[in-house]
């Protein structure tokens, strides 16, 4: 029972936080999001910021949500009690896991996590929200070489892929982009 009441009261919070906050949870919290981070990190020749078809791509995440809710409420008759917990394929989605992330920023957030449509759209919520002060942005471009996300914040600062880690807000040159709740 009181299992419970704790993940209730957690998802309560999560629901709420994200209310105010947006992404916030997968730029400052989520496990995977530092995981693809600290891979990031490791040098590489060729990193890739962007590709051809990354935009139609992104939409793969609504389509997993889709199917999770799906299978959530018909039923998953496909899982079976027989599966190993650890075998080769496992393993090699695992490498081909970090392969992507060191080439690639937040491969899992950007292609793949069905969290982020629901949490991104909470960024259009009109609590706390991301500010550019167009009279100091200069469009000199670094918030968008920073961002993990390949999104222009200096255009769009509450987009919906849009992780709120920050990054825009503290390289930005002449402190053009601001955060906060919205005042009236």
């Amino acid at each position: 029972m009181a299992e419970n009441i704790s993940t209730v009261l957690l998802t309560i919070l999560f629901v709420l936080l994200s209310a105010l906050y947006g992404r916030f949870f997968c730029g400052r919290i989520c496990p995977f999001g530092l995981l693809q981070d600290l891979l990031n990190k490791i040098p590489f020749p060729k990193k890739i910021r962007s590709f051809k078809g990354d935009k139609y791509l992104r939409y793969l995440k609504y389509v997993l949500l889709i199917l999770m809710v799906a299978a959530n409420l018909f039923g998953n008759t496909a899982a079976s009690d027989e599966a190993q917990p650890f075998n080769a394929g496992l393993a090699i989605g695992w490498a081909a896991f970090a392969l992507l992330c060191i080439v690639i920023s937040r491969p899992l957030c950007k292609y793949l996590c069905p969290a982020g449509p629901i949490l991104g759209w909470c960024n259009r919520l009109p609590f706390s929200r991301y500010k550019v002060n167009e009279e100091r942005c200069t469009q000199c471009r670094v918030c968008l070489n920073v961002c993990k996300m390949d999104i222009e914040p200096s255009k769009t600062p509450n987009h919906i892929e849009c992780i709120r880690c920050g990054k825009c807000k503290k390289n930005c040159p002449t402190k053009a982009i601001t955060s906060g709740f919205l005042k009236k």
